[in-house]
Parts: structure tokens; C-alpha cells; sequence
């Protein structure tokens, strides 16, 4: 009996500890580079790592020897590798600063404009970053993920020879249509420096392609220029910063078809669409703001917040704001470090910080007031509510125009708005229930998925990793000359083709024609 027990023991132990260590994923070494200009950025990156860290893998972020406190306060669980950046992360927070923290619409040149600036530093922080990457070991991270904003994470991949995967909002370079393959026709998708929808008037998509050619023709001399120099410093003599980053694996978009990103475009198979990887159920407020939300009754609140990068506005600008809310029967939650603006209602609070995502799941939230940056949108999405557009620059006067194209809001002109518009919309969206049946729709849509943004985003890493690397995904696209990729040489063959056999066809009729021609001649000469 002592011995048969002994024997099941020493059979079933065994095959447990087997059980266990076949379903254990081992933890794997990935790196991650933040471009250095954009907080939206970092969050969206940190919580994807975040995401990995809780499965068992290890993230490694390279950052600035100044920023590695911030960083390890805001994620304890992530490695840091720090270099000397000698400020140059600060002086590009400065530039971004001051054409946006206090509000304005920049125009496309405005935006080039932006570019050039931050150009200079960008490089000069991802020349130190580069020459502090000599230094990682070649054999310890699996793969590296990185924005292509910020194209140093893909010379990094390339030096240290492992699999490289994208994530990002959109390539202000459109590097990635290239790298990808993907072609981009102009006539139904619009540029994301521009308001246009895909259904476009001939005027529209003239000034859609004009974009398109302009803003590329810029940033290829005014901001690649730099970062070419750094790849052939970097990598290798016969590289570019479009070569190198078209080796990249897999391109996590953090968009959909719903609200952000394109309108339906073409694809390839290593594009995947994470849209919303960051949203969550809403969890309960404070004690205050709870108090808050609540007393707002049947009427509810209307949620305001214009990104965290702009905490405040001119003055005349804020009491427009300020009165349009003040007139409003619901209550106002105002994210705003600004001076109190005169004409403020008793009905509205500001707060220098505000738990946004809770906010918008609350259910007495009404609409959202939003300068429609990503992240706010797709908490908007997810949670069923309509929005106030009021789009500064970059890929927001896309994000409104998709809102309004999709019925779930009203996009208004932040420069010319007045508080009869403000008001009027508010109004809008909040008493006409088809925006928020609407809303309501696409919440449904957006989560009807198989997996969630993050478990998407995630598998798709420990896939590249499990496989280190996808090149049968990646189209040829890059590997051909731009007048094959455009099929030139085949049109230029057919044209001159096409052109022989008509030059030969002509000369035959003339040859008969002519000889036609003499054989009359001579039967009237006999004649």
C-alpha cells in the first residue's frame, strides 16, 4: 500500500512541475525608445510595456540621465538605461511649448515650421542616444518597440541586429506608407494635417495632394536630412532613415475606423490596428468628486479637457469659454491651471488635473469638450459619449472631422469660435438624442472585438519575439526602384511599343498609299 502510494507520488509530481512549465512563459528582454517630445507618446508606449511587465517580460526604456527619477516614480516596475542628452529632450519640451500651450490653430506651414525647429534637437538627442546604444548588449534584449516619430529606436534595432515593431498614432514623415507598401491614393484618404473626410470636392483633393507633396517635400529636407546623416553614421554608408525603418517588423497603429485614424485604406498584413489599447472600465472617484457628479442631478455634467499639454489659454480666449458653460443647465468639470476667468459660472469647477477616463464612464456625464487629441477620443468612444470639437493642430482637425462625419459630435473653429456657438452646440449634443444613440453605437462597435486593443498589441510583440522577426510579412515594396514601385519602366516600354508598331503601321499605309498612288498615275499617263 506504502510503496503503490509512493508510486502515484512519484508519477504525478513530475507530471504537474511539466504541466506548470509548459504553460509558464518564459520572460523575454525588450527595449523600449520613447520619442522625446510627446507626453501622449510616452503614455501610450508605457502602457502597452506595462502590459508586457505583467505577463512576465522585462522592459528596458532608454532615457535621459535627468528624466530616469520622473520615469522610475511614474513606472517602478520598468529597467532604465540612461545617457547624457545634455538637455536636449528639455530644449525640444520648450520649442513644443510655445507654439502650443496657449492654444492656437497652426496652419500646415506652421506646422513645418514646428518640425524645423524641433529638428535640430531631435537630432542632436538621438545622436548622444545612438552612441549610448554601443554600449547595450547585442545578445540581451528580443526586440525592440519605438514610435517611428523618433526614427533613433529603428537605427538602435538595426546596430544591435533584432526585430524592430512600431507603434504609433501616424508618421508625420509617412515613412511607414513607404516602408509598408502601402499606397496612399489622395482621391478618398485625406492627409492627417488636414480636415477633409473621404468624401472629398475636386478643390478639396487638390488641396489634399498639394498637402501631401508639401508637408513630405518639407520634412524630407528640413527634419530626414539630419536623421539620414545619423543613419549612415550610425548603421551603414548605403543607409537612409527610410531603408532602415522599412525593416520594421509589425506597425501597431494605435487607431480604428471608427473616430481616429484613417477612413478605410489600403493595408498590409504587418499593419495592425491597437485603437484604444490604453482605455479601461471607468473605477470610482473620490469621495469629492463623486459628491460632485451627483449633484448635478437628472441634468448631469459636461466633462472639459484640452490635453495635458495645454493647461491654459489667453485670457479672451478662457471667458469665452467660461460663459458659454456658465449659460449650461448641467454642471462643468474644467480641466485649467489658468487665472479664473471673470465671467465663470457658479456651475463650473476647474481642476489642474482631472481622472478623465472615470469622468467620461461616469453616468451622469452628458459631452465631453475636447481639443480631440487620441487618448480622449478613444475614452470617449468607449464610453458612449458625444463630443464638443475644438481641434488645435496636428492629427486633431482629422480626429473632429471624423467625429462629426460619423454623427457623434460637432467639430467648431477654435480661432473663431464665440459663446453663442459654444453654447449652441453643447446644447446640441446633449439634448438631440441622436448623438447619443450614436455614441452609444460605436461604443458597441469599438468593443465588439475578439481581443481587446492591449491583448492584440501584446500577442503580436511575443509573436515577433517567438519568431524573431516577420520578413514574410513585410512587402517588397522598399527593395524596388521608385520607377518600378510606380511601374514606369513597364509604361515607358508599352508607350514606346505601342508608338513602333503605330510609327510601323502608319509608314505601311503610306508606303501603299503611295504605291497606290504612282500605279494611277501611270494608267491616266497611258490613258
Amino acid at each position: 500500500m506504502e510503496f503503490s502510494m509512493f508510486v502515484r507520488v512519484a508519477v504525478t509530481v513530475p507530471t504537474l512541475l511539466g504541466l506548470l512549465n509548459a504553460s509558464h512563459v518564459d520572460g523575454k528582454e525588450i527595449l523600449f525608445v520613447v520619442p522625446p517630445f510627446s507626453a501622449s507618446r510616452w503614455f501610450a508606449m508605457a502602457t502597452v510595456g506595462q502590459a508586457l511587465v505583467n505577463k512576465g517580460h522585462h522592459v528596458t526604456v532608454i532615457v535621459p540621465e535627468d528624466m530616469v527619477a520622473t520615469r522610475q516614480a511614474e513606472r517602478p516596475d520598468f529597467r532604465y538605461s540612461t545617457f547624457p542628452d545634455l538637455h536636449s529632450q528639455a530644449r525640444l519640451t520648450e520649442v513644443r511649448r510655445k507654439y502650443i500651450s496657449t492654444v492656437g490653430k497652426l496652419s500646415v506651414f506652421h506646422v513645418i515650421r514646428l518640425s524645423m525647429l524641433e529638428s535640430e534637437h531631435a537630432v542632436k538627442h538621438c545622436d548622444l542616444m545612438l552612441s549610448k546604444s554601443s554600449l547595450l548588449p547585442r545578445s540581451q534584449y528580443n526586440v525592440l518597440v519605438s514610435d517611428p516619430m523618433f526614427p533613433c529606436g529603428a537605427f538602435i534595432a538595426a546596430r544591435l541586429k533584432i526585430p524592430h515593431i512600431a507603434i504609433l498614432r501616424f508618421d508625420r514623415f509617412n515613412l511607414d506608407a513607404k516602408a509598408t507598401g502601402a499606397i496612399l491614393p489622395r482621391s478618398y484618404v485625406p492627409s492627417t494635417y488636414s480636415s477633409f473626410t473621404d468624401k472629398m470636392t475636386f478643390l478639396e483633393r487638390m488641396s489634399n495632394a498639394l498637402i501631401d507633396v508639401l508637408t513630405n517635400s518639407a520634412f524630407q529636407w528640413t527634419v530626414l536630412s539630419g536623421f539620414d546623416d545619423l543613419a549612415q553614421k550610425y548603421v551603414s554608408q548605403n543607409e537612409s532613415t527610410q531603408s532602415v525603418v522599412s525593416r520594421t517588423d509589425v506597425w501597431l497603429y494605435t487607431t480604428d475606423s471608427l473616430l481616429t485614424g484613417d477612413f478605410p485604406r489600403p493595408t498590409m498584413p504587418n499593419i495592425v490596428h491597437v485603437g484604444g489599447l490604453h482605455v479601461r472600465e471607468s473605477k470610482p472617484l473620490s469621495m469629492e468628486m463623486e459628491d460632485f457628479m451627483e449633484s448635478s442631478g437628472n441634468e448631469g455634467v459636461i466633462v472639459v479637457s484640452f490635453g495635458s499639454i495645454v493647461k491654459t489659454m489667453p485670457m479672451e480666449k478662457a471667458e469665452i469659454l467660461a460663459s458659454a458653460f456658465s449659460r449650461l443647465r448641467q454642471k462643468v468639470v474644467w480641466r485649467y491651471g489658468g487665472k479664473r476667468p471673470p465671467g465663470l459660472g457658479d456651475n463650473t469647477r476647474l481642476m489642474d488635473w482631472l481622472p478623465q477616463n472615470d469622468l467620461l464612464g461616469h453616468p451622469r456625464t452628458r459631452a465631453f469638450v475636447t481639443h480631440t487629441g487620441a487618448h480622449g477620443v478613444y475614452e470617449a468612444l468607449y464610453h458612449g459619449v458625444p463630443m464638443v470639437c475644438l481641434p488645435t493642430w496636428g492629427d486633431q482637425p482629422g480626429n473632429a472631422a471624423r467625429i462629426e462625419a460619423h454623427g457623434v459630435g460637432i467639430k467648431l473653429d477654435f480661432d473663431t469660435i464665440t459663446t453663442e456657438q459654444l453654447y449652441q452646440a453643447i446644447v446640441q449634443v446633449t439634448e438631440e438624442v441622436r448623438y447619443k444613440e450614436t455614441a452609444a453605437r460605436l461604443s458597441r462597435l469599438h468593443r465588439d472585438q475578439p481581443q481587446s486593443p492591449m491583448e492584440r498589441a501584446v500577442w503580436w510583440i511575443e509573436h515577433v519575439i517567438k519568431y524573431g522577426g516577420l520578413p514574410h510579412l513585410r512587402a517588397r515594396a522598399m527593395e524596388l526602384p521608385w520607377y518600378q514601385y510606380y511601374l514606369l519602366d513597364v509604361a515607358a516600354f508599352l508607350l514606346v511599343s505601342c508608338s513602333g508598331i503605330l510609327w510601323a503601321v502608319w509608314r505601311s499605309c503610306s508606303f501603299i498609299c503611295s504605291k497606290s498612288c504612282l500605279k494611277s498615275g501611270h494608267k491616266l499617263k497611258s490613258q
